[in-house]
């Protein structure tokens, strides 16, 4: 009996040594911007706090280094456009950029440069302390933009001329001593076509193919874009599928010239819209959702592993009747599929964000949202903000990156 006793007892002293397989989800490391009453908020680890008091902000967006955010500040019933700012985060410090910006403003990759557009024209700005340099005109009449992946320079698009079936220009602007444009491939436009501009740029994860989506006259843009590829020598282009005209809804996997994207015409977000994949250097896709099903958001998490905001399809319908979506996990390699969420009846999960073994999305009731995570090693559902603004939406399509930004440096 007393060896029983003896060997329970030391039982007891080992195990605290040996934590358990899955410690429970730590969230200090991580550092998120997010809107809550119309106000910037920054939430690092556990701690939050209030940035701007009793404005109207939106579109948070951090430099390289997580030193500065970049936000729009404006009216709720602006055109899109608004004050460009930057704030500092270590020295407390607000500057604004520009009176009259619109929504498309990026950070450089590796400095700290912001490409922004301003009354059709691309400006450029070093941020710095004591205070930004003066704003630099790079190019009138751009239609969109994004940086070269070294960061030494942009990639434009502008329409030819004004004719409305002029072709679209996309040009290199590369930052020397002084900027020095470069043309660098022309998508023709036939006389039966109305395309007006692209989407922002993405390249692949070997830099040997750019993705866009071409877009057309405002009111066909609303149910019908196309997204093509073109390869970084300029000598391949292909126009892939059609789908609509939202940045997030294309994606490269992280280590391969592979797109994962959400296809489908029509500006109903539950209806008509597959994830679907494909190998850039291939002529065929693969679709990955199941009939009586609308994907509404995705993250890559490897080259194997896809996670998505799915509902179930469903024609146009009041708000309250609208299916709100769950995520579901798809490995690649074995075609599984699985749900991973389980939100209450009158909520969705929308934008899931892999970073750092962790999944991160939006959990909304369509009158508040809150931003949950979860470790992936073991699936346990943690709030980490707890009311957030609820972001706009067009036909259910929802612009999350108007209120929530994930910092995701080294």
């Amino acid at each position: 009996m007393l060896k029983k006793w003896i060997f329970i007892l030391f039982i007891g002293v080992l195990l605290p040594i040996y934590p358990p397989a899955h410690a429970e989800t730590k969230t200090t490391d991580f550092k998120a911007a997010f809107i809550r009453n119309n106000d910037l908020w920054i939430k690092k680890g556990n701690a939050e706090t209030q940035i701007t008091k009793g404005d109207y902000i939106r579109y948070p967006k951090w430099s390289y280094d997580g030193k500065w955010i970049a936000y729009q500040r404006g009216k709720e019933a602006g055109n899109g456009n608004g004050e460009l700012w930057v704030y500092h985060l270590k020295q407390h410090k607000h500057f604004q950029i520009h009176s009259n910006a619109g929504v498309n403003f990026q950070w450089a990759p590796s400095k700290n440069m912001l490409g922004f557009l301003a009354n059709h024209t691309l400006n450029l700005v070093t941020v710095q302390l004591p205070k930004p340099l003066r704003v630099q005109q790079l190019a009138a009449n751009a239609g969109s933009f994004s940086w070269l992946p070294k960061g030494n320079g942009l990639l434009i698009s502008k329409k030819a001329n004004n004719e409305l079936h002029s072709d679209i220009l996309l040009l290199k602007i590369f930052l020397y001593r002084k900027p020095n444009t470069q043309h660098f491939y022309t998508i023709p436009v036939s006389k039966n076509e109305y395309y007006a501009g692209t989407s922002p740029f993405k390249w692949s994860p070997d830099h040997k193919w750019i993705s866009f989506v071409l877009t057309p006259t405002a009111s066909l843009s609303a149910d019908s874009n196309t997204l093509c590829l073109l390869s970084e020598n300029g000598r391949g282009f292909k126009r892939v599928d059609e789908m609509l005209n939202d940045q997030n809804w294309f994606q490269w996997a992280p280590s391969q010239s592979v797109i994962g994207f959400i296809k489908g015409s029509g500006r109903e977000a539950a209806s008509n819209k597959q994830l679907t994949v494909l190998e850039a250097a291939a002529h065929f896709n693969t679709s990955l959702t199941p009939k009586g099903f609308a994907d509404r958001d995705f993250s890559w998490t490897n080259q194997h592993t896809i996670f998505v905001s799915r509902s179930k399809e469903s024609k146009w319908a009041k708000l309250a009747d609208r299916p709100l979506p769950r995520l579901f996990k798809i490995k690649l390699d074995t075609k599984e599929q699985k749900a991973l969420t389980t939100p209450a009846k009158n909520e969705g999960d929308f934008a899931p964000n892999y970073y750092n073994k962790h999944l991160f999305w939006v959990r909304t009731d369509r009158r508040t949202a809150h931003i949950y995570l979860t470790h992936l090693d073991k699936i346990q559902e943690k709030q980490w903000i707890k009311n957030c603004n609820v972001a706009s939406n067009f036909y259910d399509r929802w612009k999350w990156d108007e209120v929530f930004s994930l910092y995701k440096g080294d």
